[in-house]
C-alpha cells in the first residue's frame, strides 16, 4: 500500500529549484544550528550528498553547479525519464528507486559510479551502461525484464559483485538462478542472498556448452582488443615521435596512384616493385630506429630541463617562506606587544611596517633573481631543443632521398620492362587478346604506355614531397611550440608571483592600519 507522502506526490508535482536544493543537502555530523546554517550558505559546488527522496518530483533539473556531487538521491518520485545528469561526473552513488522510468539512459558519462539503484521502475532493458565500468552494486530488483538472455549485458562489468533481479519476470524461469550465477562473473551476492562457490560451479555445469563457446569467444575477443591496444598504443608513439604516414608510405603511394589499377592488368610489369619494397621496408625499419632514439633524447632533454628548473625554483620558494614566517613570527609578537606596552605601540607598528617593506624588497629581488636565472634556462633549453630537431631534419632529408633513389630505380626498371613487354606483345601471333582490355589499350599505344608510366612515377614522388614537407615542418613547429611553451609559461609563472608578492604586502598594510586604529581605540 502505498504511503501517504507517495500518494500526495502523485497528486502534486514537484520541481527542484535552489530553495529546495539547499534544503535537501546532507551534511554529516556537526550541530544541528551549524548543518541548518551551512545548508543556506555553502556553494553549491561544495555539495557532495543530495537526498530528494519523497519530493514530488516529476522530472530531475536544475542541478547546475553540483558538479562535484558524490552522491545523489532521487528516490520514491514520479520521474519517468533518467536526464541532465551529464554534467555530474563525479557521482560515485545513485538511488533513482521507486520512480516511473521506463528505460535506462542518460548515465554514459557517470563513468565514476559504483553504485546504482532502479529498484521498482517500469524498465524492460538492461541496457546504455556500457560506459561505467566501476560498477559495484546494482539493483533492478522490481522492474519488467522478460528476457532471462539480457543478463548477459551484465557479464562486461568486471567489478560486479551485488546485484538484484528480485521481482523481474525474468525470476520466474526455472533456470534463472544458475543462468544468472553462470553467465555474471564474482558475484558476491544475488538477490540479497550470499552466492554459495558450489552452486556457481553447479551453474557453470548446468551451462556447459554455452559456456565453453562464451569462454572462446571472449579470449578472441580479448586477444583482438590486445592487438588493438597494442596498435593505438603503436600509432600513438608514431605520431609523437613525428613518423605518423612512414610506414604506410609505400601502401599509400600505391593507393594514390591513379595508374597502378591498370599497370598490374600488364603481366610482369610490375614485378620490380617487390625488390623495391623489400629495400624500402629496411630503410624505414632503420629510420625508425633512429628518430625514436632521438625522440627519447628529446623526452630525456625536456625532462632534465624541467627537473633542473623545478629544483631551482623549489630552493627560491623555500628562501622566500623562510623570510615571510620570519616576518609573520614578528607580526605576532608586535601584536602581544601592543596590547602589554600600549605606550610603545606606534613605534612597534611602525618597525613592523619597515620590516614588511624590507620584506616586499626581498621578496621581489629573489622574484627578479629567478626571472632572469629561468629565462637562462629557458634559452638554453632552447638551443639543446632545436640542435635535437636540427639533427632529425638532417635524418629526415637522408632517408626521403633514399626513398627517392628508390623510386627513380624502380621507374627505370620499369620502362624498361615495360618496353620488353610491349615488343612480345605486338609481335605477330601474341596472344595480347587474351589480355584485359585495360591491359590491351597500354599495349596497342606506346606513347600512353609511358604516359600512363610517367603518371605513376609523378604520383609517388608528389606523394614522398609531400610526406617529407609536412615531417619536417612537424619537427620544426613542435621545437618551436614547446619553446614559445616554457617562455609563456616563465612569464605568466613571474606574473602571477608578483601579484602574490603585492597582494601579501597590500593584505598586511590593511592589517597594520587596523592593528594601529585598535592601539588608538585603546588609548581613547
Amino acid at each position: 500500500m502505498p504511503s501517504l507522502e507517495r500518494l500526495i506526490a502523485e497528486v502534486e508535482p514537484n520541481v527542484i529549484t535552489e530553495a529546495l536544493t539547499r534544503e535537501c543537502i546532507q551534511i554529516q555530523g556537526g550541530e544541528p544550528d551549524t548543518a541548518a546554517n551551512k545548508k543556506r550558505t555553502m556553494p553549491f559546488r561544495d555539495v557532495e550528498c543530495l537526498a530528494f527522496s519523497f519530493k514530488n518530483l516529476a522530472c530531475i533539473d536544475n542541478l547546475r553547479g553540483l558538479d562535484n556531487l558524490t552522491k545523489l538521491q532521487v528516490d520514491n518520485n514520479q520521474i519517468t525519464t533518467i536526464e541532465n545528469l551529464a554534467h555530474l561526473t563525479n557521482l560515485t552513488w545513485l538511488d533513482l528507486s521507486f520512480n516511473k522510468i521506463t528505460a535506462i539512459s542518460g548515465l554514459e558519462t557517470l563513468t565514476k559510479l559504483v553504485d546504482l539503484s532502479l529498484f521498482n521502475n517500469q524498465i524492460a532493458k538492461i541496457e546504455n551502461l556500457d560506459r561505467l565500468s566501476n560498477l559495484n552494486v546494482l539493483s533492478l530488483g522490481n522492474n519488467q525484464l522478460s528476457q532471462l538472455d539480457n543478463v548477459m549485458y551484465l557479464r562486461q562489468f568486471k567489478q560486479l559483485r551485488l546485484v538484484n533481479l528480485a521481482g523481474n519476470p525474468i525470476c520466474k524461469s526455472h533456470d534463472y538462478r544458475s543462468y544468472v550465477l553462470s553467465h555474471i562473473k564474482d558475484l558476491i551476492y544475488l538477490d540479497y542472498r550470499r552466492v554459495n562457490p558450489t552452486d556457481v560451479q553447479a551453474a557453470r555445469e548446468q551451462h556447459q556448452d554455452e559456456m565453453i563457446e562464451l569462454q572462446e569467444r571472449e579470449e578472441q575477443q580479448a586477444q583482438e582488443e590486445k592487438l588493438n591496444s597494442e596498435r593505438e598504443a603503436h600509432e600513438k608513439l608514431m605520431k609523437q615521435a613525428n613518423l605518423e604516414g612512414v610506414e604506410t608510405l609505400i601502401d599509400d603511394m600505391v593507393k594514390e596512384d591513379p595508374e597502378w589499377p591498370r599497370l598490374s592488368q600488364v603481366p610482369g610489369l610490375l614485378d620490380p616493385w617487390n625488390e623495391i619494397r623489400d629495400k624500402f621496408n629496411t630503410y624505414t625499419d632503420e629510420f625508425k630506429v633512429a628518430i625514436l632514439e632521438q625522440h627519447n633524447k628529446k623526452k630525456a632533454e625536456y625532462e632534465e630541463w624541467l627537473g633542473v628548473v623545478r629544483s631551482y625554483l623549489d630552493e627560491k620558494d623555500a628562501e622566500a617562506r623562510k623570510l615571510i614566517i620570519e616576518y609573520e613570527k614578528a607580526k605576532k609578537r608586535t601584536a602581544r606587544q601592543v596590547v602589554d606596552q600600549p605606550l610603545m605601540a606606534e613605534s612597534q607598528i611602525d618597525n613592523l611596517k619597515v620590516k614588511l617593506m624590507a620584506l616586499k624588497d626581498q621578496l621581489m629581488a629573489i622574484e627578479m633573481e629567478a626571472v632572469e636565472v629561468v629565462d637562462g634556462l629557458v634559452q638554453e633549453f632552447d638551443r639543446a631543443y632545436s640542435e635535437l630537431a636540427e639533427t632529425n631534419k638532417g635524418q629526415y632529408n637522408s632517408y626521403f632521398t633514399q626513398v627517392r633513389d628508390l623510386q627513380n630505380s624502380f621507374f627505370n626498371q620499369l620502362t624498361s620492362v615495360a618496353m620488353t613487354v610491349f615488343e612480345k606483345y605486338n609481335q605477330e601471333n601474341s596472344d595480347i587478346e587474351s589480355l584485359p582490355e585495360e591491359a590491351r589499350t597500354l599495349l596497342q599505344d606506346k606513347d600512353s604506355l609511358m604516359n600512363a608510366l610517367q603518371a605513376s612515377h609523378d604520383a609517388h614522388m608528389g606523394k614522398i614531397d609531400s610526406l617529407e614537407d609536412r615531417l619536417i615542418s612537424s619537427e620544426l613547429r613542435g621545437a618551436n611550440d614547446l619553446t614559445s611553451s616554457n617562455s609563456s609559461w616563465g612569464t605568466k609563472r613571474n606574473r602571477d608571483r608578483i601579484s602574490e608578492i603585492i597582494n601579501y604586502l597590500e593584505r598586511n598594510v590593511l592589517e597594520l592600519e587596523e592593528l594601529a586604529g585598535e592601539e588608538e581605540g585603546g588609548e581613547m
